[in-house]
């Protein structure tokens, strides 16, 4: 099964005190199976909050998100939560590892939940990430790099057909940073994933087959 992506004329508000602003207006979007699109925008534009919206982390309050034809409006928690778990891979920006598993376990718990388990794909992209002498440890003992690894090990570990990434590369050095672009590409490019990746550098985008800036609530593709 290979997911699409289509999001029209999508609004979201948000409130702070007595103000009132919209973080985006009839914003349209669409990620084709194995299509990479990368999103940039200053912080607070909204890059994250559409991603939440795109995984049915928040709530939809005007406009359309379809994934594979189901629209995300219309889904019971139920339908959102069988969505995440069997189909959509979320790299976080705060990595969300789980405290109390150790390295392996925390690589293994997605695709465990999907029921694409397979030890053996799991190792190998530890050894690709170069996180294989981790495997044992757990979250608290890592640096910021390292469980930035663990958690993109993590969501492709499960296979999804729709990949939403977080600054993936944040806290990775120039290396690690195009090593893992390369991985989340090739990924993508393989097994006919949708992947749209938030990221603020260029040099990153630019490995994406198109690239959207998200500017005062209006989302523009970049031409350059």
């Amino acid at each position: 099964m290979s997911l699409s992506l289509k999001i029209t004329a999508l609004s979201h508000e948000v409130t702070d005190g007595d103000n009132h602003r919209y973080l985006f207006t009839d914003l349209s979007l669409s990620v084709a199976p194995g299509e990479c699109v990368a999103l940039m925008g200053e912080s607070g534009s909204g890059k994250t909050t559409l991603l939440n919206l795109i995984a049915g982390l928040e709530p939809i309050q005007q406009g359309k998100i379809a994934i594979a034809n189901l629209s995300l409006s219309n889904a019971s928690d139920k339908q959102l939560s069988r969505l995440r778990k069997q189909y959509i891979g979320i790299i976080f920006q705060q990595f969300n590892l789980l405290s109390s598993l150790s390295v392996q376990d925390n690589i293994e718990f997605s695709a465990k939940l999907s029921g694409r388990f397979d030890e053996n794909h799991g190792l190998t992209l530890a050894k690709e990430l170069g996180i294989s002498s981790l495997l044992t440890k757990f979250p608290a003992t890592l640096s910021g790099g390292e469980m930035q690894r663990v958690a993109i090990a993590r969501a492709l570990n499960a296979k999804p057909q729709l990949l939403l990434a977080d600054e993936p590369t944040g806290n990775l050095d120039k290396t690690n940073s195009e090593h893992v672009v390369e991985q989340l590409v090739n990924l993508a490019k393989s097994k006919n994933t949708a992947l749209l990746m938030v990221t603020h550098s260029l040099d990153v985008a630019r490995s994406m087959d198109k690239i959207y800036r998200l500017v005062d609530g209006t989302l523009t593709l970049f031409e350059g």
